[in-house]
């Protein structure tokens, strides 16, 4: 790793740990779980991933299996994050969240799978399969944020203003994770056979990416430590109303859509 490389992995230790401290003291852990978990686990996988490069290596067997092992830890919880906005955003309407959870039960399966069937005959296929769910995993989550955002702002539905901050960040690493992960398999695959001879070059294109990727966390870390800087209001528990009159004028035709496709979903996912 050159000089700037280093700084900016130290730079986001220091992110994550702010972020961490920012999240414990505004008791996130008790409003949003996973969100906290998410957090502290990237404070965690990147302490040991710097522990295990020091200790063994950069390119030691040891650092590529808990750098796998770590990510992969990441990846998960954050998938459990994404569960969390979009359960506490349509929570109001079982129905569609009904249909949301078995819908994202079924992304997970479906990208799973694809990765597998990506990832058979190619002569290392453990790094092609995690580089392919990563981003499968990634674009999937940038599709289910995009038509969550949709939804919510299209049938007006009452969303804390820290989860969609939250939300918009996720969306975007997500969104640069999936490219990242798509130039680093294509060429990993392209020069598999290669290697040696290619080395030079794959390392260059992993270098550039490296530091879009890091700078990416940056501005995601930043965008949230900025947001917990003050303060939360707390969760309001009885919904502001608008006035009568409004009401009686908006309420039907903003919400009887909604509604009616709320109960028919209901229904149809009686067991």
């Amino acid at each position: 790793m050159t000089r700037f490389e280093i700084l900016l992995s130290l730079t986001v230790t220091g992110f994550e740990a702010a972020l961490c401290v920012f999240v414990y003291a505004r008791h996130l852990e008790k409003r949003l779980p996973y969100f906290a978990t998410y957090a502290a686990a990237m404070l965690i996988s990147n302490l040991a991933l710097s522990f295990v490069f020091w200790r063994f290596g950069f390119r030691s067997h040891t650092a590529y299996y808990t750098f796998c092992t770590a990510t992969a830890a990441v990846v998960l919880v954050r998938s459990f994050c994404i569960v969390e906005l979009c359960r506490n955003a349509l929570h109001a309407y079982r129905g569609i969240w009904e249909l949301a959870w078995r819908l994202l039960a079924l992304l997970t399966f479906s990208f799973c799978a694809h990765a597998a069937l990506d990832a058979r005959g190619q002569p290392n296929w453990i790094a092609v399969y995690q580089l392919t769910i990563q981003r499968d995993i990634a674009v999937s989550s940038v599709a289910i944020l995009i038509v969550l955002f949709l939804i919510t702002d299209y049938y007006r539905i009452p969303w804390e203003l820290l989860q969609k901050w939250i939300a918009l960040g996720i969306c975007f690493f997500c969104l640069i994770e999936f490219v990242n992960n798509a130039v680093l398999r294509d060429v990993f695959i392209k020069y598999m056979i290669r290697w040696n001879a290619m080395k030079d070059q794959i390392d260059h294109v992993n270098g550039v990416w490296n530091i879009v990727y890091v700078s990416a966390t940056l501005v995601t870390l930043g965008m949230w430590c900025f947001v917990l800087r003050k303060p939360l209001p707390e969760p309001s528990r009885v919904p502001v109303l608008l006035p009568t009159e409004v009401y009686q004028e908006l309420s039907p035709a903003v919400n009887l859509r909604l509604r009616a496709f709320n109960d028919r979903l209901q229904e149809m996912l009686k067991p």
